[in-house]
Parts: structure tokens; C-alpha cells; sequence
């Protein structure tokens, strides 16, 4: 066997070094090192198996934007400080589901919509999601002109609007709101998500819409019915018949279930939706944040 052959054998790394330096001039050695380092940068990381989801369950304060702000917002944070990296409010959460009181004046109501994204609050909520570098999901009574919509946004980590979904099943509202017309998906670093709002998860066409436009896994943001009899059949349904996941946030109900229709996490947090201005941070003022370490299943 020649010498440039040689195995190192018994040749400890230290002692290496110089004699491959017999063979390579020292600055092809130092190419070929530098050449092996980057092609270690280079390789490609693992992409994650999982995304940390977070359901941010508060109860209203009906047509208080400023309270509902500033209830939610150290929740948002805990929720990034905690590694979610999607977190999700419920339906309307910015004005409490304002369109539930058809008692308050038309022009009342119509005056908590703002616009998309030049709105006051969704500024707040840009800049929040900008700090806190998470995908933030809101929901909003949006006004675009006229027309006022049951909306919820997804914001980036760099407080960019990422898209907005309409609810299309507006059932009691549409006597105020106009409906949404289509089902769109987003693109995220953690697979598409489609985004549909309460009750369009009782409509399994529009669900299958998402599904058919690519979506990786559904979100829910909700406020009307909820539990183990009237709600979770419903969810559950949708997830077996699309084979995808949906995560469920309720002012009252945290529930993800999964491709098979199995509900892989569930809880309640009380039976009320709505508190009095008065009881905010009262034993009534229920609010949690659930996380689930959601799979993705990248089609």
C-alpha cells in the first residue's frame, strides 16, 4: 500500500492534521476544511413535526373594543412565551359578538366595524403579532364600506395582513352583516390553513371547499354553540369526512380533533360567553389558554 494510502491506524486527530499536510499544499487543506464546514451549514435542518397551537378563551364584554384589547393581549403573550406559534381568539372577540344585541342601535353596532388594516385596533393587533413574532389569528367585525363582515384575520410574525376569511353561514346575523363568499387558504411555514368561523362548521360543503383549495388543517374560531352534545359531533364529523384537523376556540370550549374524527383534546371552561364590564378579572371573567402540539401533515 503506498504511504498516501496509509491508514491513520493508531494515529490520534491531533497528530493527523500534519500528515495529511505532507500531500495537500496547506492551502488546498485549508480549501477542502472550509469546503467540508459549508457543505455541513449547507445541509438542509429538519423541518418540525409538530406546530404549537394556542386557543385563547375569553369571555366577552359585548361592544367594548378597548376592554376586550386589553384583556386579551397578556394572554397573546403568555401564549408566544409559552412556544405557540399560532394563536387563535374566538369569534369576534375585539367587540365581544356585538351582532348578538339586534337591541343596540343599527348605527351603534355598525360603528364598532373598522377596516382592514387600517383599522385602529388591527394596528394594535399587527403590532402585537409583530412583537410577539407569532401568526395571530382575530376576530373582528370588519367594515368595508358599506358592508360589514364577520371576519377573522391572520396576521404574521411580521405583522403583515396574511389574509382574512368572511364568514360565509351567517344565520341570525344577516339582517346586519353581508356574507363572506369564498374559502380561501394561507400559506404559514407550518402548512396552509383554512380558517372558517362558527357556524360554518354545521355547512359540510363549505368545509370541503377549504379542503379541496389545500388546506393542511382548519381552524375554528367560534362563539355560538358548544359541548359534547350540541358541538363537538359537529367538529368531529367535519375532521372524518375532509381527514383533516380542526382546532376549536369558544369562549367556553377548547377542542381539537383529528383526521380519524377522535377528539385529541378537549376541555370546558364554564357555560357562560358574555361578562358585565363590571366582572372583568371576577371569579365570572373565565378565561384560559389551551396548547396543542399540532402534527403537520403536509399533503
Amino acid at each position: 500500500m503506498s504511504r498516501f494510502f496509509q491508514p491513520l491506524g493508531e494515529t490520534s486527530g491531533v497528530r493527523s492534521t500534519p500528515r495529511l499536510a505532507r500531500w495537500f499544499p496547506a492551502a488546498s487543506l485549508a480549501a477542502l476544511v472550509l469546503g467540508f464546514q459549508f457543505s455541513l451549514a449547507a445541509e438542509p435542518s429538519q423541518p418540525p413535526s409538530t406546530v404549537r397551537v394556542a386557543g385563547i378563551l375569553l369571555k366577552w364584554i359585548r361592544a367594548d373594543k378597548e376592554a376586550n384589547y386589553r384583556r386579551a393581549e397578556p394572554m397573546i403573550r403568555e401564549a408566544a412565551t409559552n412556544g405557540a406559534k399560532i394563536v387563535c381568539t374566538t369569534e369576534c372577540f375585539l367587540d365581544g359578538y356585538a351582532i348578538a344585541d339586534k337591541s343596540a342601535p343599527l348605527e351603534q353596532y355598525r360603528a364598532l366595524g373598522e377596516p382592514i388594516p387600517d383599522g385602529k385596533y388591527f394596528q394594535r393587533l399587527s403590532a402585537l403579532a409583530n412583537e410577539t413574532k407569532v401568526h395571530l389569528i382575530a376576530g373582528l367585525t370588519e367594515a368595508d364600506g358599506e358592508a360589514r363582515y364577520n371576519t377573522s384575520v391572520l396576521i404574521g410574525p411580521d405583522g403583515q395582513l396574511v389574509g382574512k376569511y368572511r364568514k360565509q353561514k351567517l344565520q341570525h346575523e344577516d339582517v346586519r352583516n353581508t356574507p363572506g363568499q369564498d374559502s380561501p387558504v394561507f400559506a404559514t411555514p407550518y402548512g396552509r390553513v383554512g380558517i372558517m368561523i362558527c357556524a360554518d362548521r354545521t355547512e359540510a360543503a363549505i368545509v370541503r371547499r377549504f379542503c379541496a383549495a389545500g388546506a393542511d388543517f382548519l381552524i375554528c374560531p367560534s362563539g355560538g354553540m358548544f359541548g359534547p352534545k350540541s358541538n363537538d359531533p359537529i367538529v368531529q364529523a367535519r375532521s372524518r369526512e375532509n381527514g383533516i384537523h380542526i382546532v376549536f376556540v369558544h369562549p367556553a370550549e377548547f377542542l381539537v380533533t383529528g383526521p380519524d374524527g377522535a377528539k385529541l383534546a378537549n376541555t370546558l371552561v364554564g357555560d357562560e360567553l358574555l361578562i358585565r364590564a363590571d366582572e372583568a378579572g371576577s371569579e365570572k371573567d373565565a378565561n384560559r389558554i389551551f396548547y396543542f402540539d399540532l402534527p403537520l401533515l403536509r399533503k
